[in-house]
């Protein structure tokens, strides 16, 4: 896919990186129904692509990553009279299900505040870089919403007393504390942000496109699982019956670097 830049999402392609960057700024990159299919259809788009081993995803701008769903949307549709309906009473499947479904990992690039379905956007994300400037917070309590996704997913990766601190009160979440509790992979300075989420990427591309894939997926199918249900359950391409197993075994042999042919 060439490098493209429209109205809402900026897509590039570098080293077998698709970066997906939301541009609506002057909103705080909140989420739309034009941008949540713009973003997922991106994901389809790279899950089809044999060049493309791992996707990214930032926010334009200095003030967020994303700030969620943009609440002038809800505020309309109650002035026209329409209802407003929860992610289980519509008919589009969710962008964070698409996230979690892919079968390439994907690299949260996190250069401001997530908050809201800004921070489900992040959850979402397999991995997570985060500049020192940001913050999360799951607020919907406050506005009368659910945070349906965050309610599922942050008591399986936080412990549970945090997890229902952060969604009840929807204060401020620190960087220095989400980390403290392992959401993020690096914290960087902001100016060191791309560099850095780059260099990462490049580390995780090093490694074999289709053992990518497996290990993403059998860790999103068996998470819990019990041991002896997850170690039974054969997903993700075979990568051991691959031409890239029959290549990392003779680059390591012969103290090189593998040229990996994504089959």
């Amino acid at each position: 896919m060439a490098d493209s830049s429209d109205d809402i999402l900026k897509i590039s392609t570098e080293n077998h990186v698709r970066l997906l960057t939301l541009n609506r700024p002057d909103v705080r990159n909140a989420l739309n129904d034009d941008l949540t299919d713009a973003i997922g259809n991106a994901i389809f788009e790279a899950d089809d692509d044999s060049d493309i081993f791992l996707i990214a995803i930032t926010g334009a701008g200095e003030k967020a990553f994303c700030s969620g769903a943009d609440l002038k949307v809800a505020r309309d549709m109650a002035d026209r009279g329409e209802p407003f309906r929860g992610p289980l009473r519509t008919v589009r499947r969710s962008l964070l299900e698409v996230m979690i479904d892919s079968r390439k990992p994907i690299l949260g690039i996190i250069n401001g505040p997530a908050i809201a379905g800004g921070f489900e956007l992040a959850l979402a994300c397999d991995l997570r870089v985060c500049s020192d400037t940001a913050f999360f917070a799951v607020p919907e309590a406050k506005r009368a919403r659910g945070a349906h996704f965050a309610s599922v997913a942050l008591p399986q990766m936080v412990p549970s007393a945090i997890a229902m601190e952060w969604l009840l009160t929807g204060r401020r979440v620190p960087v220095e504390e989400a980390q403290q509790y392992g959401l993020l992979n690096r914290v960087v300075p902001f100016d060191r942000l791309m560099d850095e989420a780059m260099a990462f990427a490049a580390e995780l591309t090093s490694s074999a496109p289709l053992s990518l894939q497996r290990l993403k997926i059998t860790y999103r199918k068996t998470h819990g699982m019990s041991l002896t249900e997850g170690i039974r359950l054969d997903t993700g391409p075979d990568v051991y019956a691959s031409e890239d197993q029959v290549e990392g075994a003779r680059a390591f042999l012969e103290k090189r670097d593998p040229v990996w042919k994504n089959r």
